[in-house]
């Protein structure tokens, strides 16, 4: 090794080694304290009821379609009305949002409930309970996301940006789980009575927020004209435009292979159902040590390489995975994706957050969001491409043009790999 690179790496290793530490440091604000419990149980919710909705709309019709535009539905919600979730989020205390979106959300659940409780429960109500879902995440994701830097000290922006998405891969782990083994075990209407509680915690958790840093509203003009303010703004910032425009390619390429993952699991690897929901525990494992491993390097100095790294992996893992067979292999492998993921989308979210203006973060955050819709919508494509050709071929093709188009950005974009 030669000696100049050894001398670069060195201080990089005992950087990273010395902020073990301060892995949790975030926690030790109260506000931001408060926040992660909120934030836990706003995860539980959403990973529990991907499951619980799934099941339930299979067991009323026994169509992939159907469960397919259940989502879809939400998809599009996201699509259609985050950018001006963002804008409300710069306009309003972000704290109030959340805690008013929080509430809706419990109100839908309790809704849902009920009717399984009364056997009275149609397909078109779970799509209607999944457009209220999409509506409320797309005021709630941009808040949630924005509001991070008015809890703790800029240089740990990241370390909590870390911290909360440890929170939500923790229950991609522990949630579907949850869910499945309490409809086994009673079935959807205690399912979604603990979902709606737990709704309910999340928001009181948020009350006890206090922001440490205020933000001048932008209330002094209409909505549509705050959008396009920040529509126009991101699009005059090269690195936020460049950071949106990047973030399109994992949501189409990458994340697509979660919802399809069982159908997979089983096809093509021939694995039990019991085997399935191991495999799908081993991404949110594997997301979950991403997440701490990004939380102890705390204010990395080279982000955009970091990005720009793990999304290369992600595509390769996604490469092998199409390769793999059997259990063992395939477990590691999506335990290394879902790792890489996770420190794409956190790495990702930090700048995006600490490059925007103070005002714009909610905005900034809004478009985002709009990005994170096209996961769910990509499902469908993805999907029929699978259901024409070999599976695996569709893994590789995607997995491969993913890795070669961040690589290419590695080449041409020295700007975004130099953050």
């Amino acid at each position: 090794m030669p000696s100049a690179f050894r001398e670069r790496l060195k201080p990089n290793i005992m950087e990273i080694l010395s902020n073990w530490r301060t892995t949790f440091s975030s926690l030790e604000n109260h506000n931001y304290r408060w926040f992660w419990f909120s934030s836990t149980a706003t995860a539980a919710v959403l990973q529990m009821n991907l499951v619980v909705r799934g099941l339930l709309v299979w067991g009323l019709t026994e169509s992939y379609a159907d469960v397919g535009m259940v989502s879809f539905v939400a998809g599009v919600c996201m699509f259609l009305f985050s950018s001006f979730g963002g804008a409300i989020a710069d306009r309003v205390n972000k704290r109030n949002l959340l805690i008013a979106t929080q509430i809706i959300t419990s109100a839908i659940l309790l809704g849902i409930a009920m009717l399984v409780l009364m056997d009275m429960i149609k397909v078109w109500h779970l799509m209607i309970a999944a457009f209220g879902d999409g509506v409320m995440m797309s005021f709630n994701l941009p808040a949630r996301n924005a509001i991070v830097p008015q809890l703790v000290k800029e240089n740990q922006v990241m370390n909590a940006v870390a911290l909360n998405s440890g929170s939500q891969n923790l229950n991609r782990v522990l949630a579907p789980g949850v869910g499945g083994l309490v409809i086994g075990l009673a079935g959807f209407t205690e399912a979604y009575f603990l979902m709606f509680t737990l709704a309910v915690f999340a928001a009181l958790f948020m009350s006890g927020v206090h922001l440490i840093r205020s933000e001048s509203p932008n209330s002094g003009t209409s909505v549509m004209s705050n959008v396009v303010d920040g529509v126009k703004y991101v699009r005059q910032t090269p690195i936020l435009r460049g950071l949106l425009m990047i973030s399109v390619v994992p949501m189409v390429l990458g994340m697509p292979y979660m919802m399809q993952l069982a159908a997979y699991a089983s096809d093509v690897l021939a694995v039990s159902d019991t085997k399935v929901g191991i495999l799908y525990s081993a991404t949110g494992f594997g997301a979950l040590i991403g997440s701490v491993l990004v939380a102890t390097l705390g204010d990395y100095r080279h982000k955009g390489a970091l990005l720009i790294g793990a999304a290369v992996m992600f595509g390769i893992f996604l490469v092998i995975l199409s390769r793999s067979s059997a259990f063992c292999l395939p477990f590691f492998v999506l335990m290394g994706a879902g790792m890489a993921n996770a420190v794409y989308l956190i790495v990702n979210n930090t700048l995006l957050l600490m490059k925007s203006d103070v005002l714009m973060r909610g905005r900034t955050m809004g478009l985002f969001t709009m990005m994170i819709a096209f996961y769910p919508m990509a499902v469908w494509p993805i999907g029929e491409a699978m259901d024409r050709v070999d599976p695996r071929l569709v893994f590789a093709v995607c997995g491969g043009m993913m890795a070669l188009i961040f690589l290419l950005i590695a080449l041409f974009r020295p700007a975004l790999r130099r953050l």
